[in-house]
């Protein structure tokens, strides 16, 4: 009998631990929703809606890839199969918003019978909503959503950000990775095997300035986790010590000086000076990198001119007095970024100097 109450109990308890912590969209995910508890009697019908959806989309991917394989029917049969899934995930999407519908979308296993079995979809509207709804999932029940999505749905999401050439679906799958790597470094250790770093900053020249500053964010927070990580001197049961071996074995503070992911994050940095001026927000993420570069990858710089004259550029940027009340405006302490911009370029030119 407790066994068979086992899934409803396990909802209960991450409910109420998504309820203690900050319900948060990603900084630019392209939904901006609001998310309300309905009433008891709209949540006898809904919840059975939901059932049903599911029952109907498993359905009509079940005919769709009988109809592909066996390949008797003309191609767009199986895409209107797929338009008939989207319009039924549109509907599931805005039930999903209301925390107890996610509960029982998640505790009617909706991940393993839809989410799952379709991601893999080449179908560019289905794999669009399949996102949403993920990413509707992670918004409205974090706790839960990570701990019942399977792993290897992050595999799904870095092949569509690699390798999806539409920008929207790009954007969804980063808005997905910026809610689930944080501070989760099982999801962390399996992105770097499969990617590592390269995969992350190779993107940049195809994404707009929404995108590349949620990309540099995501990447900031990791780093500083990992950081924090070394320094804690915390590690007060086996859990503590078994999280910090998975922080060491990941090697993201390691991986930081070579000349890979610091020529990369150079790359990144020149992108950034070309639409710097055009969105200032831009100027934080900027500092926040050199402050970074300047940690782990100057000893690769030194001497070069290219990197001389890019961070000359920087150095006249933030020196600008046209640029100074707005950058006191976006919070940045301009002393420490004179500081650390005007030593940067001191100790790259002092190599140069040593040369002769």
């Amino acid at each position: 009998m407790f066994s068979l109450l086992l899934p409803y109990y396990f909802i209960v308890v991450c409910s109420v631990a998504d309820d203690l912590i900050e319900e948060r969209t990603p900084i630019f995910s392209q939904e901006n929703e609001h998310y309300s508890t309905p009433s008891a009697v709209q949540d006898v019908g809904e919840n059975k809606n939901i059932e049903s959806s599911l029952q109907k989309i498993e359905n009509l991917a079940a005919s769709a890839e009988k109809s592909r394989r066996e390949g008797i029917l003309p191609t767009d049969h199986a895409d209107k199969l797929h338009s008939r899934i989207v319009e039924t995930l549109e509907d599931i999407t805005e039930q999903l918003k209301h925390k107890t519908k996610a509960y029982k979308f998640l505790n009617s296993k909706g991940v393993d019978r839809i989410i799952t079995p379709i991601i893999g979809t080449t179908y560019e509207p289905l794999k669009k909503q399949l996102l949403i709804v993920i990413k509707t999932l992670f918004n409205v029940a974090p706790i839960t959503t990570k701990a019942l999505i399977p792993i290897s749905v992050v595999d799904k999401l870095l092949d569509i950000f690699e390798h999806d050439d539409n920008l929207a679906l790009k954007a969804h799958a980063l808005d997905i990775m910026y809610i689930w790597l944080p501070n989760n470094p099982t999801v962390q250790a399996r992105v770097m095997r499969r990617k590592g770093l390269e995969a992350f900053y190779n993107q940049i020249s195809k994404l707009d300035n929404t995108a590349i500053y949620t990309l540099l964010d995501l990447f900031h927070k990791i780093l500083k986790e990992h950081i924090d990580a070394r320094n804690s001197k915390s590690q007060r049961n086996k859990e503590d010590y078994e999280r910090m071996q998975l922080y060491q074995t990941i090697g993201l503070i390691e991986r930081m000086a070579t000349p890979q992911v610091c020529n990369g994050l150079f790359n990144i940095l020149e992108a950034l000076m070309t639409f710097s001026n055009d969105d200032k927000q831009v100027s934080i993420l900027i500092f926040e990198l050199v402050k970074n570069m300047k940690t782990f990858c100057l000893k690769l710089y030194k001497g070069k001119d290219k990197a001389i004259q890019l961070f000359e550029g920087l150095e006249n940027y933030f020196m600008d007095p046209q640029n100074v009340d707005l950058l006191h405006s976006l919070e940045l302490n301009m002393t420490e970024v004179i500081v650390v911009v005007k030593d940067f370029v001191k100790n790259l030119k002092d190599s140069v100097r040593d040369e002769f």
